[in-house]
């Protein structure tokens, strides 16, 4: 978040609330570890979904390397 006055997410609320609404349970000890790589998933995607895009922007069709 780039503004400070903003509230940071509460990722464990989050993951405990993402977990139940798919019946997905997810043991104790592996708890942790989830809300940490959704806090770090979380990051990378707000670096992606900071880059502009063009509005005239097409997605092509078909991908070739």
């Amino acid at each position: 978040m780039s503004d400070p006055k903003e509230k940071e997410p509460d990722v464990g609320a989050y993951v405990d609330a993402m977990a139940e609404m798919v019946g997905l349970p997810i043991a104790p000890q592996y708890r942790d570890a989830v809300i940490a790589n959704m806090a770090r998933t979380a990051q990378v995607a707000a670096l992606a979904l900071a880059e502009p895009l063009a509005d005239d922007l097409v997605a092509a069709p078909v991908f070739r390397p």
